[in-house]
């Protein structure tokens, strides 16, 4: 299978971490992506989200994109390329 992989972050206040993490994860699971990776780092004032998604279209992709900016608590989005070495690959 030759996937499309969009590693990505993003920053929401922590009393909304969880509520939050469900609605993007709901996301793209009704998108047709599938988790590869998923790390949360609470050091800061905010908790940063690192996902990892993979679908077999990229188009899939750039739709989540366009739905993730729509989920409310979340304060910013960056793809990233250097943290994946990081993560843990489900």
């Amino acid at each position: 299978m030759n996937d499309s992989h969009l590693p990505l972050h993003f920053s929401v206040p922590k009393a909304a971490t969880l509520d939050t993490l469900e609605a993007v994860l709901a996301i793209a699971r009704r998108g047709g992506l599938h988790l590869a990776a998923l790390e949360l780092d609470s050091s800061a004032a905010d908790d940063v989200i690192f996902l990892q998604l993979r679908a077999i279209d990229p188009d899939l992709l750039d739709l989540f994109m366009t739905r993730l900016r729509n989920v409310i608590e979340i304060i910013d989005i960056f793809p990233v390329h250097e943290k994946v070495a990081r993560m843990h690959v489900a």
